[in-house]
């Protein structure tokens, strides 16, 4: 794949948080998030004129929490939950997830390995301690959304989600790329997982750039071997880009003008 070049003042720039931002953990909860992330997000945010947005399987209010005191435009649960700037979070009715649960707690309970993660329009197995389950939690999930209404399995890294159907992270990046700060700037969306996929192709529709977290067959068009490489060039991109802003903002040094010329007497 090509070098990957320091972020551009007229990007679009969506990030994936676990396995991106972050480094993924045994569990959702135990995920750590980097000191320095925060500043870094927020020198980027101002510099992109707010074109900054975390698209993410995790609901906007763990992302809050995670990257608090900021709250950037966000698209989670895949994009069932939205939410611009600072606005109120918009989420789609409940699918009706609850008739699902008791199938999913019993199989949960019996496999201790397992963990069930409850989500505001949506639920995920995780089976990262036991991936020798991974053939009985897919079997499992088709089980329960035989008779499902309006509802579809997402497999990821280590876990299936059962979400509303016809979600995906491309369509909340193809949502946010038509309206201000992010409408005309060419976006760039970085990901790690099977279900960042989605969001790579509409960025290449777009005439952007899909940046894989990884090594695997992709439709992204770059990538980084780690989500610690890929901060270390959002730091490098932050600080380049502060610096560019400073230097626009440099009042003129009218030392370095040239002088008007002199009219002479007639």
């Amino acid at each position: 794949m090509p070098p990957l070049p320091l972020i551009e003042p007229n990007t679009a720039l969506f990030l994936d948080f676990d396995g991106t931002l972050a480094d993924l953990a045994p569990r959702p909860d135990l995920v750590q998030v980097e000191p320095e992330l925060v500043g870094t997000l927020r020198a980027l945010h101002t510099c992109l004129d707010g074109a900054l947005a975390i698209v993410s399987g995790r609901p906007v209010d763990e992302l809050d929490y995670f990257l608090q005191p900021l709250r950037l435009p966000a698209a989670g649960v895949h994009g069932a939950e939205f939410r611009h700037g600072a606005e109120s979070i918009v989420r789609p009715p409940a699918p009706g997830i609850g008739p699902l649960l008791p199938k999913l707690e019993a199989l949960v309970l019996k496999h201790p390995g397992l963990q069930l993660e409850r989500k505001s329009v949506a639920v995920a197995i995780h089976y990262r301690q036991v991936p020798e389950l991974e053939p009985l939690v897919r079997a499992a999930v088709a089980d329960v959304l035989r008779d499902a209404v309006g509802l579809d399995a997402l497999p990821g890294k280590m876990v299936i989600e059962i979400k509303p159907a016809g979600v995906d992270k491309g369509g909340a990046i193809a949502t946010f790329m038509r309206s201000a700060p992010f409408a005309g700037r060419l976006p760039l969306f970085a990901g790690d997982d099977v279900t960042d996929e989605a969001g790579f192709t509409v960025v290449r529709e777009l005439g952007g750039v899909g940046l894989l977290v990884g090594q695997r067959a992709t439709a992204a068009s770059v990538s980084v071997p780690a989500p610690a490489v890929l901060r270390e060039w959002l730091h490098r991109s932050a600080h380049a880009l502060t610096h560019l802003m400073a230097r626009r903002d440099e009042p003129a040094d009218p030392l370095s003008s040239p002088s008007p010329a002199r009219e002479e007497p007639l």
